[in-house]
């Protein structure tokens, strides 16, 4: 047991509590027996009647002493405890003996009074057979008279149909089996067969014709006569059957009665005899007992228990057990390692690659772009990555999204308009946006515009200073398309950054202004790529998205909260924009991490935590 006052200085204990009071002969002495009860380990030896005494004790001899003196006392304490015991069960069997006895006399006229009420003997045992051979008998009889029954009823039935005019008896096939119907019929038919015969050769009158016609009359009556008689011997047979199930029946049911009868009185005839048979059973047993303690109180008695094997001093120490220790350790810490991993799986609600983006927001992914790893403090190199680096690996992913773009708008005339937009910032849309934009350069005439009108990126990738003509200027026909624009090498592609920045960015992109610029430059241009304001930060994307034909929606791999993509992508769906897929961004080859960082809770979506889209300057 911890005790705490072992850990503090006693001059602290005195000032707090005051002088501890020194225990008395009593109590040292319960102290002692409590330390060495809780050092006592008695472990019984499976399969066997043996058991091991364990002490521990710093000192091994004063351990096998200690185990040795345990066992010695409890030999004794055994002595001492069964001559007591047996004391007492003397005491006990001879008052318990009186009472046993009369509880069995009282069983014994308790069944007798039974027998004689009943009229039974004891010593009967054939009444309840006797009775079931004759229920056996009477069930048999009853299903025999049934089945016999049961196969007149329908011949008894078509031969009331006959008397009764609904047909003849002659069509009851049943009867030709009883008696010589069927040979009568048979010279019936032979006669009347005779009489067609000689129709063929002679008159009504010739002595042949008479003859035949007379026999063939006999044979008739006489096979009408017989089929009366063959159909009175089924009614007789069908009544007679009847009256013998109803009488196996009635015989059924009396044995029933009587077996009912019996089976209560042998209830209560073996409850009485077990209470006898209890009874008799133990007033041996008490009878027996009570022998026996005397017959053990007249000699000395042997414990039994006895010692098998000394204790001796173990030279090897059995605590601590370092290799159990290092065992435990380790598989607490694989246990521990195994629950933080599911645990940091579990919470993990970033989109982890093509299947969670199409389970959680029911889109196609178009392509999976890599981590780029800019050189240096040159964040912007992955903006130009396409233009800068074409054989990439990430160029490649470049393209793939293209064909995807391509492809789904296949069947579209005339110009496309694509708007890339995202959840949060920070996702990479204006990365997506101009290398997209570079790739689709490569096949044909391509427009790039800025419309971030809140935090552009795509002048600041090119070198091109915020105050310079750009999209903002030309609107407002403050600079012409050559001077608001300016040309990528290497490509067919034209690029209008963001220019100067409105004061109110939302009324300048959802003007009327704006859709005529949108129209004007389809007929200049193949494709036309928009990079908008992240959907969660500002409702840009929403006004946007009705001059455009499509809209890719980037999402951050390991990083784009599900909530925070699936509530961007439902604003983009009130506003009935044509969403065409999603591109996994950064995607890393070496592992992912949970954590997301606080600027990706739920409520961080809200306008006071961007203020770079609200007319502040990006630092």
């Amino acid at each position: 047991t911890f005790r705490w006052r072992q850990w503090v200085p006693q001059e602290l204990l005195d000032i707090f509590t005051g002088p501890v009071q020194q225990p008395d002969e009593a109590e040292l002495r319960a102290l002692r027996i409590e330390n060495l009860q809780r050092r006592i380990r008695v472990q019984p030896v499976e399969g066997s009647q043996l058991a091991r005494i364990n002490v521990e004790h710093w000192d091994m001899g004063q351990a096998a002493a200690q185990a040795n003196a345990v066992a010695d006392a409890y030999i004794d304490f055994l002595k001492d405890k069964g001559l007591e015991n047996l004391e007492t069960d003397q005491n006990w069997y001879a008052s318990r003996l009186d009472q046993a006895k009369a509880e069995l006399d009282q069983a014994n006229r308790a069944l007798q009074d039974f027998y004689e009420r009943q009229g039974l003997l004891q010593t009967e045992q054939g009444a309840d057979s006797i009775n079931y051979q004759q229920l056996q008998t009477a069930l048999s009889g009853q299903s025999t008279a049934q089945a016999e029954r049961q196969g007149l009823e329908r011949v008894f039935a078509d031969i009331n149909a006959a008397r009764s005019g609904q047909g003849s008896l002659e069509t009851v096939s049943a009867l030709e089996s009883r008696g010589v119907v069927s040979t009568l019929k048979n010279a019936a038919v032979n006669a009347r067969r005779t009489v067609s015969e000689l129709e063929q050769r002679y008159g009504p009158r010739h002595p042949r014709m008479i003859e035949a016609r007379s026999v063939l009359d006999n044979a008739e009556r006489e096979y009408r006569a017989e089929l009366e008689r063959a159909a009175d011997s089924v009614v007789v047979d069908y009544r007679r059957a009847q009256s013998a199930e109803a009488t196996y029946t009635a015989q059924v049911d009396a044995a029933k009665q009587d077996i009912r009868v019996i089976d209560r009185n042998r209830a209560e005839r073996q409850k009485l005899e077990d209470a006898a048979s209890s009874a008799k059973a133990l007033f041996e047993k008490i009878q027996t007992g009570e022998r026996t303690a005397g017959m053990l109180g007249s000699g000395a008695q042997k414990p039994y228990v006895t010692v098998i094997e000394r204790a001796r001093p173990d030279i090897r120490p059995v605590r601590p057990n370092r290799q159990r220790m290092v065992l435990l350790a380790g598989l607490l810490g694989l246990m521990l390692g195994v629950g933080l991993a599911f645990l940091l799986d579990y919470l993990d609600n970033t989109f982890r690659g093509a299947d969670d983006v199409e389970d959680k927001l029911r889109l196609p992914l178009l392509g999976s772009l890599p981590k780029l790893k800019p050189p240096g403090s040159n964040k912007l190199k992955p903006i130009m990555e396409f233009s800068l680096a074409p054989k990439s690996a990430f160029s490649e992913a470049i393209r793939t999204v293209r064909s995807g773009v391509l492809l789904s708008g296949i069947d579209h005339r005339g110009a496309s308009v694509i708007m890339i937009t995202s959840s949060l910032p920070g996702e990479g849309k204006t990365t997506l946006s101009t290398n997209l934009a570079y790739a689709l350069g490569h096949m044909r005439p391509t427009l790039l515009i800025d419309a971030d009108m809140r935090r552009p990126m795509v002048g600041k990738a090119h070198d091109r200073a915020r105050s310079s003509p750009g999209l903002s200027s030309f609107m407002v026909h403050d600079s012409s398309f050559e001077e608001s624009t300016i040309r990528a090498e290497g490509s067919d592609l034209t690029i209008m950054h963001a220019g100067a920045l409105p004061p109110n960015p939302l009324e300048l992109l959802g003007s009327n202004r704006f859709e005529q610029v949108v129209e004007e430059f389809r007929g200049r241009f193949a494709h036309i790529v928009l990079d908008c304001a992240p959907a969660l930060a500002v409702s840009d994307a929403q006004v946007l998205s009705r001059v455009v034909d499509h809209v890719l929606y980037v999402i951050k791999a390991d990083s784009t909260p599900h909530q925070a993509a699936i509530e961007g992508v439902q604003r983009m769906r009130r506003a009935d924009a044509p969403l065409l897929g999603v591109v996994l961004n950064q995607i890393t080859s070496g592992g992912r991490g949970y954590y997301y960082g606080k600027y990706y809770r739920y409520g961080y979506y809200r306008a006071p935590y961007y203020p770079q889209y609200y007319g502040q300057e990006d630092s």
